[in-house]
């Protein structure tokens, strides 16, 4: 039997192809033809899943202490993107997708991951160096 992880994957990849047009009449015809609807809350739980991990993967994720406006949101990925060092400047922060979650530990500032490099702006942090250079 065929899993919903694995037909929530095939109709992700599928989707990315440039003749994805009619894709999702295929993909219903084929779950109908196999008397697959009862896994269809599945696939779609699959496919939420594989969408956010590939937005984390070839976006930006943004915490902050509060709710932020979208031109804040902006401005923080032109800062990385003025900001970058040299082996990351061929990649195009701008232009991806983000995710933005508030964490209220952060106090102020924020923190983003992108490409596996965390860049911490936060008071949180800045607090905690702080501390550290005072007790040594």
């Amino acid at each position: 039997m065929i899993k919903s992880k694995q037909l929530a994957r095939a109709l992700y990849e599928l989707s990315k192809e440039k003749d994805a047009q009619g894709l999702e009449n295929k993909f219903f015809d084929f779950i109908q033809k196999r008397n697959l609807q009862a896994q269809l809350p599945s696939i779609l739980y699959h496919l939420e899943k594989i969408n956010e991990l590939d937005r984390e993967k070839h976006g930006i994720q943004i915490e902050v202490a509060h709710e932020i406006k979208h031109e804040t949101v902006q401005k923080i990925k032109l800062f990385l993107t003025e900001n970058l060092p040299a082996r990351n400047a061929t990649h195009n922060v701008a232009g991806g997708p983000e995710i933005v979650k508030v964490k209220k530990e952060l106090i102020a500032g924020f923190r983003a991951k992108w490409h596996g490099v965390v860049y911490d702006a936060s008071l949180q942090t800045g607090l905690k160096k702080l501390t550290e250079q005072i007790i040594n």
